[in-house]
């Protein structure tokens, strides 16, 4: 008979990236029951850039908790309960709660992107995570480590191989609804980025790429920055380019469903996950981005999209006219990319990989394949 579980999500706020995964969990048959603690609510930069959190009235969501309250909830848990942190130190909740399931005996492991492993600072950031995290190495029973750099990060932090499990953010579907602008998929594939017009986010890159292209395209340009001047330029200069600004969030559905080919050419390896892969990928997009992209594991497959690894406007345009020539943009090859992300990136593939990933580890059964295979 399958094993029940008894699940606590550790959160620095309440983030629309885990938040899909735990409301999943807490209908799972499998799952006896599930708690999300954060720290605090949604914090208003992230509010301001257009991020949002769908809160259940139904769901057990503890905010802000005493450190008094986090030992209590601890210490009444189950002796079988499974902790799962995102977050090492300094977020309060996190930290005491932390000390409790190692004091009490408790399972537990982190959810956990990898720390920034770029110059002097990445130098610095994994000899702190050496000097610091001794006690989790030897008690943590997992590591789901997001994105293609997260297995490698904690593997140099010391963790052990067969305790780290690559994961995502795994995200519901996008849900089409209105929008203030349209796109116009008429005259030719629709090439487009969408996010922060910063020169780390790679706009830049973007830019070069477009002037460059072979290919007959429609350009299409969403977000805000410090390089908006960039690509207004851009759409002087050029036909095919139009700058939408930056759009709501609930028009990032429709902006996804009308683009062919999506392109993240991120400098550095601070962008995370990439959560808007998952998304475009669900929509039927194909995804071009930099190695840098946590999310770059998803494009194995040439019809799901590409990585590019010398960081060049020109390697860009390269890649983008590769698969426009292809015709990897066409409607058969949109169907399979959101067959795949649907059956690998939603929050209901989530919850059966993380549950196999705990009958590995408590119950004996074979180790589960990546998400991704």
């Amino acid at each position: 008979m399958s094993k029940h579980y008894t699940i606590y999500l550790w959160e620095p706020e309440t983030s629309p990236h885990k938040l899909p995964l735990f409301y999943e969990l807490l209908g799972h048959e499998r799952v006896s029951k599930a708690t999300f603690i954060a720290q605090k609510e949604l914090g208003e930069k992230r509010q301001a850039q257009g991020w949002q959190t769908e809160m259940r009235r139904d769901a057990p969501i503890i905010v802000g908790p005493t450190p008094e309250e986090v030992r209590a909830l601890v210490a009444s848990s189950p002796t079988d309960s499974i902790h799962i942190f995102s977050g090492l130190r300094r977020i309060p909740c996190i930290v005491e709660g932390l000390k409790a399931v190692i004091a009490h005996k408790r399972r537990f492991g982190f959810l956990h992107e990898p720390r920034v492993f770029e110059g002097l600072g990445g130098i610095a950031r994994l000899a702190q995570s050496w000097a610091t995290e001794s006690s989790f190495r030897r008690n943590a029973a997992f590591v789901l480590a997001i994105g293609a750099h997260g297995p490698d990060w904690f593997q140099m932090s010391g963790y052990p191989a067969k305790r780290i499990f690559p994961f995502a953010y795994f995200l519901p579907p996008p849900a089409i609804a209105g929008s203030s602008f349209e796109i116009d998929r008429s005259a030719g594939p629709v090439v487009s980025f969408l996010g922060r017009l910063e020169k780390l986010k790679g706009i830049h890159l973007f830019v070069e790429a477009i002037k460059n292209l072979t290919h007959g395209a429609s350009i299409y340009v969403a977000g805000h920055g410090s390089c908006s001047e960039l690509v207004l330029s851009a759409e002087k200069s050029l036909d095919n380019v139009r700058y939408l600004g930056p759009i709501k969030m609930n028009e990032v559905p429709y902006f996804l469903s009308m683009t062919d080919i999506l392109v993240l050419p991120s400098i550095t390896m601070d962008d995370g996950w990439g959560a808007v892969v998952s998304e475009a990928l669900m929509a039927g997009a194909a995804v071009v981005t930099s190695s840098k992209v946590g999310a770059s594991m998803c494009l194995a497959e040439e019809t799901r999209g590409a990585v590019v690894h010398k960081l060049g406007g020109k390697q860009f345009a390269r890649t983008i006219d590769g698969m426009i020539s292809k015709g990897l943009h066409g409607s058969e090859f949109r169907k399979a990319r959101h067959e795949w992300a649907m059956g690998h990136l939603s929050q209901k593939s989530g919850a059966g990989y993380l549950l196999q990933i705990f009958d590995h580890l408590f119950d004996g059964t074979p180790r589960p394949a990546s998400f991704v295979q």
